[in-house]
């Protein structure tokens, strides 16, 4: 899925002038943000409770929802309570919840 919108998180992380896109586990449960060309260079963006019936609905949210700044520059991860706000706010509620149903 394209994420021309974290164009900067590439050009920040990687060193690279392309957009990133996001991709996910077999089973849609994992997502990450990642250099086309260069698999190797991901961060993770989301990591589901469970397996996610339609990933690519997902996908799309975290493309079109996250932002460059949600990305500390220090960790290998997406900043997960801004993220988990991100699907809440692109209708995403019940997946949007931590593992215990909480709502950071």
């Amino acid at each position: 899925m394209p994420a021309p919108g974290l164009r900067e998180v590439a050009e920040t992380r990687w060193d690279v002038d392309r957009d990133p896109v996001v991709a996910w586990s077999d089973d849609g449960r994992v997502f990450w943000l990642l250099d086309p060309d260069e698999p190797a260079h991901r961060v993770e963006l989301f990591r589901a409770a469970s397996s996610t019936v339609e990933p690519a609905v997902v996908g799309a949210a975290l493309a079109e929802t996250v932002a460059a700044c949600d990305f500390p520059p220090t960790d290998d991860r997406a900043s997960q309570p801004r993220v988990r706000a991100a699907l809440r706010a692109a209708g995403l509620r019940d997946l949007a919840n931590g593992p215990d149903g909480s709502t950071p």
